[in-house]
């Protein structure tokens, strides 16, 4: 009998390490990440033209991610779900843009959904881009040659013409 017992041991022990690494490969994913503002599906769901209004998208929705430039009754709710693998770009899984469009009296009047368009969304940077080019350390050294010309006495001394 004890032999029949230890006979059923091997198979168990395979069928559990058969799902211990079951287990262990569907746990070796990349982490994905979420870039910007992406609102549940029941929320942009809800959101009627002609019926909602600023303040009932901004509580469904949340805060917009910009708002055109030119246009306040135009906002932008842009995010992005990338995958990370290490040591390499990020990979863009989803890129998803709702534009929310209202009248003067800050009704809806459309509500826009694009996916992965081929247009390029760019996120702001963390660090804002002064303008003007940005100078090596040899540059400004070397552009720096002649202005400290009074600290060492080369004044130039002013045309003095006798008058008389």
């Amino acid at each position: 009998m004890s032999t029949h017992c230890l006979a059923g041991i091997p198979g168990a022990s395979r069928l559990l390490a058969a799902g211990a690494l079951t287990l262990l490969l569907a746990a070796c994913t990349w982490p994905q990440e979420v870039r910007g503002n992406l609102p549940e599906t029941s929320a942009v769901a809800a959101i009627q033209p002609g019926i909602s209004n600023k303040a009932d998208v901004t509580r469904l929705m949340g805060s917009p991610s910009t708002i055109a430039s030119f246009d306040n009754n135009t906002w932008y709710y842009v995010s992005r779900r990338i995958q990370r693998v290490t040591l390499q770009d990020p990979e863009l899984l989803e890129q998803r843009v709702y534009v929310v469009s209202f009248d003067d009296k800050g009704t809806v009047t459309g509500l826009q959904t694009h996916v992965d368009d081929d247009h390029d969304v760019a996120m702001i940077p963390r660090a804002t881009p002064a303008p003007g080019k940005e100078l090596s350390f040899i540059e400004q050294l070397l552009g720096s040659f002649g202005k400290f010309g009074s600290l060492l006495g080369d004044k130039k001394k002013p045309d003095t013409q006798d008058q008389g």
